[in-house]
């Protein structure tokens, strides 16, 4: 008899553990968005090269012609702030070494600590971490408000720089902890990148901007074309006997020749969130024709197919394409050359097709009424899924223990599934597990389970 009792009290524990288990399943963040962040964090990186890449030409043209840019009042405003924000992009960097040192120093690295809290949130909380970035972003922010000439920039908002932060659910927190603590170690490394990338770009901005106070401006220009295109509000296009040579006059300001097709290429080109396997549209509303006009060319080689006034591409491998766009009403002649990233799909989100199924708690009647699960990608307006659902997993859980459970094979609920569905009762889990698509791209993606408990 005692040793019956025991049984029953080992089996409500681990009874009691499954339930706990499911619960943690519900509230503990999917590992692909933690994993995602490394991808997050490598882009940034990328990114901020770039921009240095910028901001070394445009300090190079500031020494050059540093005796002419102090003499002008709102150009030396603006390179003082540049040399503040250079001060704050040093820090940045300090702050994330000192990340990396503490990890090899715990022989360990970013990426087997990406779902690490305890020991990025101690490295961070030292006197080399948070502390410093902390006090030397709100100095930065207030030295720029103070300056007597200033360019409107989001870097205020976007970091965001205040003492207290109303997260979107109205609660208050305090600056480092709504950014960086008590959270993986991939989102707290990844908004120390992020914050480098914003400091670093308006720099950019404001030496730019000091530039173009002595007649400086960024330009578009190709050793192929003569032509010179500077990037105003209106695109101007100086000819090659324009462009200034040893010993000729500087062009004159009024002296602007506009080109439509150039125009409209910037105007419609969508080169940012491109996907492999989907049909990306490339030029939209593109009036000009194709092999008439002008002609493209990505390398690797892809095929340009044209809809109406758009030119959509479906690219079939990730990795970088060079695109390249030639003036055909003239000779040939590269207008321009860009490089492009092609992305892989994203991990689409699965959900149960039906009204009031997004909660945790559902009643029978709500999940009876549902028909399919559904799977959607929420990228570039998609308005349709690139994939299908090929099976997944229907578990019932009853009195704390796996009651039955049936494959499904396809999105719609075969007659196994609605049989389950039927015998549902209240306070038990139903779980749709082990969800299996196919993609275009010819990936094959697991969905996180969805996890319902039954409220009558």
């Amino acid at each position: 008899m005692a040793e019956g009792q025991v049984d029953v009290k080992r089996y409500q524990i681990i009874s009691l553990l499954y339930i706990v288990f499911i619960c943690f399943s519900v509230i503990n963040i999917k590992i692909s968005v933690l994993d995602s962040n490394i991808y997050t964090i490598k882009s940034l990186q990328s990114l901020d090269k770039e921009e240095l890449k910028k901001v070394d030409i445009s300090n190079k043209i500031i020494e050059d012609n540093y005796d002419t840019l102090i003499k002008s009042p709102k150009a030396n405003s603006y390179l003082k702030i540049r040399t503040r924000l250079n001060t704050s992009s040093k820090i940045v960097y300090d702050v994330l070494k000192h990340v990396d040192d503490e990890f090899a120093k715990n022989n360990t690295t970013l990426l087997k600590q990406f779902n690490g809290r305890n020991l990025i949130e101690e490295i961070l909380k030292d006197d080399k971490g948070i502390k410093i970035l902390e006090k030397e972003l709100f100095e930065l922010s207030d030295f720029i408000k103070k300056s007597p000439y200033k360019i409107n920039t989001s870097l205020d908002s976007l970091i965001p720089i205040q003492k207290i932060v109303t997260t979107i659910k109205g609660k208050d927190e305090k600056w480092d902890y709504y950014l960086f603590f008590h959270k993986p170690s991939a989102i707290s490394y990844m908004q120390l990148e992020r914050i480098k990338l914003l400091i670093t770009k308006t720099q950019l901005l404001y030496q730019e901007a000091a530039l173009a106070e002595i007649g400086y401006q960024p330009t578009y220009f190709s050793q192929f074309n003569p032509k010179l295109y500077v990037l105003k509000a209106n695109i101007k296009e100086y000819k090659e006997e324009d462009i200034v040579k040893p010993g000729q006059k500087v062009i004159s300001v009024n002296d602007e020749v506009f080109d439509d097709l150039f125009k409209k290429i910037l105007a419609s080109l969508h080169t940012e969130n491109i996907f492999v396997g989907l049909n990306n549209t490339l030029l939209s509303d593109f009036s000009f024709m194709m092999g008439k006009d002008f002609e493209v060319d990505i390398l690797p080689k892809v095929n340009i197919i044209k809809a109406n006034n758009n030119y959509k591409v479906v690219f079939k491998k990730t990795g970088e394409y060079m695109l390249r766009f030639y003036d055909l009403r003239k000779g040939k002649k590269v207008l321009f050359e860009k490089k492009i990233m092609v992305n892989p799909i994203p991990d689409p989100i699965v959900k149960v097709r039906g009204d009031n199924l997004s909660n945790y708690s559902i009643s029978v009647k709500d999940l009876l009424s549902a028909e399919r699960l559904e799977a959607k990608l929420e990228i570039n307006n998609l308005n349709f899924f690139p994939g299908r659902i090929n099976s997944f997993k229907v578990i019932r859980i009853h009195n704390g223990k796996e009651e039955e459970s049936v494959n499904n094979y396809g999105e719609l609920f075969q007659s196994p599934t609605q049989k389950v569905l039927g015998a549902l009762k209240k306070n038990d889990f139903l779980i749709f597990d082990n969800v299996n698509m196919s993609l275009v791209d010819g990936s094959t993606r697991t969905s996180a389970p969805i996890i319902y408990k039954i409220t009558d």
